[in-house]
């Protein structure tokens, strides 16, 4: 795909490649740490602002001290349900299929947060999948007639029962 330096002339020798035309971008040559310069977080930022997702491939160094060390660079994080911590753990293997069904992070919220910081730790063979969309994109795709019916339509998404509870059950 297509290959930009946006961010080049922030962190020199970092590439950013397009993953798609309509969403995502790969970064390389940069070491994500919460210590980067001010310049270089307004950088990232200013990814995924134009491309919705960006991946960061080899950083194995990030735990989740530093994981969530680094995402506050953004702004506040948000915990939901109230009480737990910032960082879920999420496990795809076994029983666990919170990773496993198609959900859109956080929008039961009233103030949703702009952006997740998720990291991979183990990544199975088969699964594990993680599938992003451009919901602006889309939008921009529909014909003006149903632009303007979605414009009229709204809805309340909530995170009650099981699912919720599997939440709670951590605390």
């Amino acid at each position: 795909m297509g290959k930009t330096n946006l961010i080049d002339h922030v962190v020199q020798g970092a590439d950013v490649v397009k993953c798609t035309t309509r969403i995502g971008a790969e970064v390389s040559n940069i070491k994500l740490s919460a210590d980067l310069p001010d310049n270089t977080i307004a950088a990232i930022n200013g990814l995924v602002l134009e491309h919705k997702v960006i991946f960061f491939r080899n950083q194995s160094h990030l735990d989740d001290a530093e994981q969530e060390r680094f995402a506050l660079r953004f702004g506040k994080l948000s915990q939901f349900p109230e009480g737990t911590r910032p960082i879920l753990d999420i496990d795809s293997a076994g029983e666990d299929l919170r990773a496993d069904i198609w959900h859109i992070d956080w929008s039961c919220m009233d103030a949703y947060p702009k952006i997740s910081v998720l990291r991979a730790v183990v990544i199975p063979p088969v699964g594990g999948d993680t599938v992003w969309s451009n919901t602006a994109a889309a939008y921009l795709d529909l014909p003006l007639p149903l632009q303007r019916l979605a414009n009229d339509l709204w809805a309340v998404h909530s995170f009650p029962g099981a699912y919720m509870q599997r939440y709670n059950e951590a605390l």
